[in-house]
C-alpha cells in the first residue's frame, strides 16, 4: 500500500522531526519504517523526486537527512 496523496507522483516521504530527519520510499515501506508515525505525529512532508538518481542528488545537497535503512539501503549513510 501506498502513502502518496492521491493527486499527486510523490513518492518520497520526509521525517521532520528535528532529532530524526530521514526520508522514506513510500513504494518500498517496511513496517520497520513506523511511517504510521511519522505521519500520526505531523512529521511528514512529501518530497517530489522522479528518479533514484535524484534522490540520491537531493540527499548529496541535504547531508542532514539520511535515507531510511530499510526502505533506501542504497542510500543509507552511517
Amino acid at each position: 500500500m501506498t502513502r502518496r496523496p492521491p493527486e499527486t507522483q510523490w513518492r518520497y516521504l520526509l521525517n521532520t522531526a528535528p532529532d530524526h530527519l530521514e526520508v522514506h520510499d513510500l513504494d518500498n515501506e517496511k513496517p520497520q519504517c513506523q511511517i504510521d508515525e511519522i505521519i500520526g505525529a505531523s512529521n511528514a512532508q512529501y518530497l517530489r523526486v522522479n528518479t533514484e538518481a535524484e534522490m540520491a542528488a537531493w540527499l548529496q545537497r541535504h547531508p542532514e537527512y539520511d535515507g531510511c535503512y530499510w526502505c533506501l539501503r542504497a542510500y543509507h549513510r552511517k
